[in-house]
């Protein structure tokens, strides 16, 4: 990608390991997280691939908020006219079963958007929540076909 925001091609399809179970999790496409959780850097002939498992978003600020920003979030990415499947919220969970940060998922059909795009974006998002109480959350974009229901 010549994003100046794209991930590696490591990071895109390895930072969801686990998630799918055995098979290839989806490819990640950007992340507002990457300055604070640096991807792993493919070092030596076997490297260990960490992984993730996906859980819901519980107890959280996001829960009262979520009615009232899940469709303003849709609309920053529909003024952006950029083709998404889904928009989720996640919590993922590492394999030492430490709880990550809040994550606004969005899923988006390969070719739709750029990472440039998806930045801008993820900044209107992260200002929205911080204005409904949801601080430190992230978002993250991943590839993918699905169309919502």
């Amino acid at each position: 990608m010549s994003d100046a925001c794209a991930v590696s091609d490591y990071e895109r399809k390895t930072y969801y390991n686990g998630v799918a179970g055995p098979k290839e999790g989806p490819p990640l496409f950007y992340r507002t997280g990457s300055a604070k959780y640096s991807g792993v850097d493919p070092k030596g002939q076997h490297v260990h691939q960490p992984t993730k498992s996906l859980r819901g978003v519980y107890c959280t600020p996001l829960n009262d908020a979520w009615n009232n920003v899940d469709f303003q979030i849709r609309d920053v990415i529909r003024v952006r006219k950029i083709r998404y499947s889904f928009i989720d919220p996640a919590r993922f969970v590492d394999g030492n079963e430490t709880e990550g940060p809040i994550i606004i998922w969005i899923g988006v059909f390969p070719g739709s958007t750029s990472a440039d795009v998806a930045k801008e974006a993820s900044q209107d998002i992260l200002e929205l929540l911080e204005k409904n109480g949801v601080e430190g959350a992230d978002i993250e974009w991943r590839e993918s076909v699905a169309e919502p229901f």
